[in-house]
């Protein structure tokens, strides 16, 4: 039950060359759960290509230890269109449904060909970890949501070519490959009626209230007791989030593209699913694996705004490379994610090639490290997901009882922020950011997160500034100041 097909075959294309990766995916908004991984601040190292889709055959949503599948179309062998409910841990269900690794013959110059593409939701941990979330779950949202596909698009933000790529199943090579040419065809059609130019920008909209169940004064209480916790010796840091949210009734797409204007990040997302849209500008790559097992994180610890011209730049960068106490919460991470990847790495890969580099984004400077391993030969994409879910840098350290004293203080849950987003190729490999800097549109409403580590020395006062600095570009797009 739930094995993959015997046979995988991959067709790769090349395309006309698109106006950009947003034009094309104009195109497949009409059809169910148009996906967009968005290499929005294009950058050969961390943002080569945008990716994107519609159409998946499978859908696959989790919610703590039941997994319900939803087959939409007869694209596997073994899988008929329907829906079922299946009991078990989420990451054993999508490891036997991940279709088999096409030949390696089959070659794309796309990273990602097909598999599975989505995210897990931060209260996954439940099915890894000894934790419990009790916190109120009023968007009721499943804990993963993954769509199984058998074609995307890639677009290279350096060479400037568009590619597609199809996979076919079946028992036999010579069908594999007969339903991959068909699938190629298909989606070739889709994509030929992309729209070129910028598409419709929608207009402002007057700012509407905006509420928050944490306000300063009840972040600042929550910051002391959990520096309590770490005086108590329970942590050492604490990352504290807090929610936003407020109405919003406009067309989801034109936000996400003034999103994009106002903050463009390497790893930006659009997800239009039946329950939600997802909306990220995310700086941050919780994992990499590439298909030669070479594994990477880059967390994000240290933040400070950007300023008003060049001067005030300057100093504010100075002050984040040269501060004692974000120096310290890198540092913190950066052995958690150490200690994450040896898990699954081999002895002795794992190393930090890079670390407290400041980067610079729109809106804010960021204190980012790189951590690198080789998985072993025995363990996989999920596995190197397990060993190191959730992303470290959104929960403190040490992990585990970070987390429980996280729930305590946090009144509502995490949902989709703070997890992870991305997909599983194929072919083996994955690539997933921290869903952070997200816009959640759900029943007429937009929510934000935004939060930051807590130390010893923090300043209550500095860390509510510090979590309004990450979620100025949101707001902003949202057209409130």
């Amino acid at each position: 039950m739930l094995e993959p097909p015997a046979r995988t075959a991959l067709v790769s294309r090349e395309l006309p060359p698109a106006a950009d990766p947003l034009a094309a995916f104009e195109s497949l908004r009409a059809l169910p759960y148009p996906w967009l991984l968005d290499s929005a601040l294009p950058s050969p190292r961390l943002g080569r290509f945008s990716l994107l889709g519609a159409d998946p055959y499978l859908v696959v949503r989790a919610r703590g230890g039941l997994v319900e599948l939803e087959c939409r179309r007869a694209a596997r062998p073994g899988l008929a269109p329907g829906r079922r409910v299946v009991r078990g841990d989420p990451f054993d269900v999508v490891s036997r449904l991940l279709p088999a690794a096409p030949p390696r013959a089959s070659s794309s110059p796309a990273p990602f060909v097909g598999g599975a593409v989505g995210y897990l939701g931060y209260e996954l941990a439940a099915c890894l970890e000894a934790v419990s979330f009790r916190g109120l779950d009023d968007l009721e949202l499943p804990d993963a949501y993954l769509l199984f596909v058998d074609r995307a698009a890639a677009f290279d933000h350096v060479t400037g070519r568009f590619t597609l790529s199809a996979l076919g199943f079946a028992d036999s090579d010579r069908a594999a490959r007969a339903r991959a040419e068909r699938c190629a065809d298909e989606f070739a059609e889709q994509l030929r009626e992309a729209v070129s130019g910028a598409g419709r920008e929608e207009s402002r909209r007057r700012p509407a209230t905006l509420t928050s169940f944490f306000d300063e004064s009840a972040y600042a209480k929550a910051v002391d007791a959990a520096k309590q916790r770490i005086a108590a010796g329970d942590v050492y840091q604490a990352c504290l989030t807090h929610r936003l949210e407020r109405e919003y009734g406009g067309d989801a797409w034109a936000l996400y593209r003034r999103l994009r204007r106002l903050n463009p990040a390497p790893f930006a997302c659009f997800f239009e699913l039946p329950e939600v849209a997802i909306l990220s500008s995310s700086p941050e790559r919780f994992l990499r694996l590439d298909e030669d097992r070479n594994a990477e994180s880059r967390p994000i610890k240290g933040t400070r705004p950007r300023g008003r011209d060049p001067a005030e730049d300057a100093a504010y960068r100075r002050a984040l490379a040269s501060s004692a106490k974000d120096r310290a919460e890198n540092l913190m991470i950066v052995d958690l994610v150490r200690n994450d990847l040896g898990r699954v790495c081999e002895t002795g890969s794992v190393d930090v090639p890079e670390l407290m580099a400041i980067e610079d984004y729109a809106s804010v400077f960021q204190m980012v490290s790189t951590v690198r391993g080789r998985l072993r030969p025995d363990r996989d994409a999920l596995d190197l997901v397990r060993a190191a879910f959730p992303p470290g840098s959104m929960t403190g350290a040490p992990k585990i009882a970070a987390m429980r004293i996280l729930e305590r203080l946090e009144p509502v849950r995490r949902g989709v922020y703070s997890g992870a987003i991305g997909y599983f190729d194929a072919r083996g490999g994955a690539d997933l950011s921290v869903a952070i800097r997200i816009i959640l549109l759900r029943r007429g409403r937009a929510y934000l997160h935004a939060g930051g580590g807590i130390v010893a020395d923090s300043d209550p006062v500095a860390e509510y500034r510090e979590t309004l600095d990450k979620a100025r570009p949101l707001l902003a797009a949202l057209g409130d100041a």
